[in-house]
């Protein structure tokens, strides 16, 4: 016959009495299973949003540099205008002359945030010039047309960005 205890493990008082058998008291394993199975349909999907959030946003910052790079190019050799001649060695060249340039497209998309520079992202920053002429009714225009072009990473480039500017003589 099953005896009769209070809550608290004392003598029973009036009204709050309650029949307890063997070790009923506590959460089986079953319970504990289910509540693992549950949080960890929830964890793992929230986990995965969180790092899929954070690839975006890197992702969408290293764009957002190449464009800047390619603006800050396209802007530079709008400067040195129409007869721009020079070393071609790296992007710092602002050569027009017809041609792919430069040499050496190498430059840093993205330090990461930090001093070590293996895990640097690394693209190629490249202009095509073209000579191009027209002529309507006696006049004659000639200008270069400069496709200024970002890829990274440089590796295996994934993602471009590119401008193209018409510089007049």
């Amino acid at each position: 016959m099953a005896t009769v205890k209070a809550i608290d493990g004392g003598t029973p008082r009036s009204g709050r009495r309650r029949i307890v058998r063997g070790n009923q008291a506590g959460t089986t394993l079953i319970e504990i299973l289910f509540s693992v199975v549950v949080l960890s349909l929830i964890i793992v999907p929230v986990f995965d949003s969180l790092v899929s959030g954070r690839m975006l946003a890197a992702h969408r910052g290293e764009e957002r540099m190449a464009l800047k790079l390619v603006e800050r190019k396209a802007e530079q050799l709008m400067q040195a205008g129409f007869g721009s001649v020079g070393s071609d060695a790296d992007v710092s060249s602002t050569s027009l002359a017809v041609g792919t340039h430069p040499t050496d497209p190498s430059i840093v998309l993205n330090t990461r945030g930090d001093a070590d520079s293996g895990n640097d992202v690394l693209g190629r920053l490249t202009w095509n010039v073209r000579a191009v002429s027209w002529s309507s009714s006696g006049d004659s225009v000639h200008v270069k047309e400069v496709d200024v072009k970002m890829a990274w990473p440089a590796a295996a480039p994934q993602d471009s960005t590119q401008m193209t500017i018409l510089i007049g003589s």
